[in-house]
This record gives structure tokens, C-alpha cells and sequence, in this order.
């Protein structure tokens, strides 16, 4: 009776790990996505400090939103020119669910970032397929983002 009763918790755990289906995250994608909506956005390269034990816990069913974290940035966001307008101020971070998959980012690693700016407010929005958080972006992504802002995205 045991085995039966663990086999139907492991089969049913394997088709909610399943159930996400997420496309592979890509800076180009993301960015010519967010161009297309009405809000601006500022593409940040650098660090993001917060209290990790704000994130939600993985594969939590929350019936909301979660709660916004306070956060701090440090980098550099991107102009014409690549990134090297220096931007060092408070933003909020905050995590997105698609039904018990929560999005997460990793304070204290190089990332870039897609932060929403609503006013003076600026959000980083950690989704659970990682469409907006770019840990360890490498050189070239980040020429891709120059060329992006420039009009000359590459074809995907």
C-alpha cells in the first residue's frame, strides 16, 4: 500500500513539474517584446542586493501576488553607447507566479536586467522562466542590447 501511495505523489509531483513549459530565455526576445508595450523600460547591467528570505518559496501555490521586495542596484544602464550610464539607487524587486512557480533572482551576481519604470519607481520583475533577469550576461548580449537600443536587433 506504501509504494502505491508514494507512486501516486511522485506522479502527480511529475506533472506539476511538467506543467510549465517555458521558451528559452533570450535578451533580443525579451527586448523586442517590451519595446513593443506602452511603459518604459531601462536595461540595467550590474548587481542587485535584497533579503533572500523575502523570495517566496519554490513551487508554493500562492493565491496572490507576492509581497515587493525592497532591493537596491548598482550598474550601469544602457544608453546608444553601451552601458555606461552609471545608476546606483533603490528599485523593487518583485516576484512573479505562474501558479506554483515563483521566479527568483540571486543577490550579489552580475546580471542584466529589464527594470519597468512607472514614475519614479523602478521594478525588476523575476518571473518564473527568467524572461527578464539575464544572470552572468557575457559581452556579446550585452553588444546585442547596444545594438537593440540602436535599432538594429539581431533576427531571431
Amino acid at each position: 500500500m506504501k509504494h502505491i501511495i508514494l507512486a501516486a505523489v511522485l506522479s502527480a509531483l511529475a506533472s506539476q513539474v511538467t506543467a510549465l513549459s517555458c521558451p528559452r530565455p533570450d535578451p533580443v526576445q525579451t527586448f523586442d517584446q517590451l519595446s513593443q508595450e506602452e511603459a518604459p523600460y531601462y536595461l540595467l547591467v550590474g548587481k542587485l542586493e535584497f533579503d533572500p528570505t523575502e523570495l517566496p518559496e519554490p513551487m508554493v501555490n500562492t493565491p496572490r501576488e507576492p509581497a515587493p521586495i525592497a532591493a537596491h542596484f548598482v550598474g550601469h544602464g544602457l544608453t546608444s553607447d553601451g552601458f555606461n550610464s552609471a545608476f546606483d539607487r533603490p528599485v523593487t524587486l518583485q516576484s512573479v507566479c505562474f501558479g506554483p512557480w515563483c521566479g527568483i533572482a540571486t543577490p550579489g551576481i552580475k546580471s542584466l536586467f529589464f527594470a519597468k519604470v512607472e514614475g519614479d519607481d523602478i521594478t525588476i520583475l523575476a518571473d518564473p522562466c527568467g524572461m527578464s533577469t539575464f544572470p552572468h550576461p557575457v559581452q556579446s548580449t550585452l553588444d546585442e542590447m547596444t545594438a537593440c537600443i540602436n535599432g538594429n536587433c539581431p533576427e531571431r
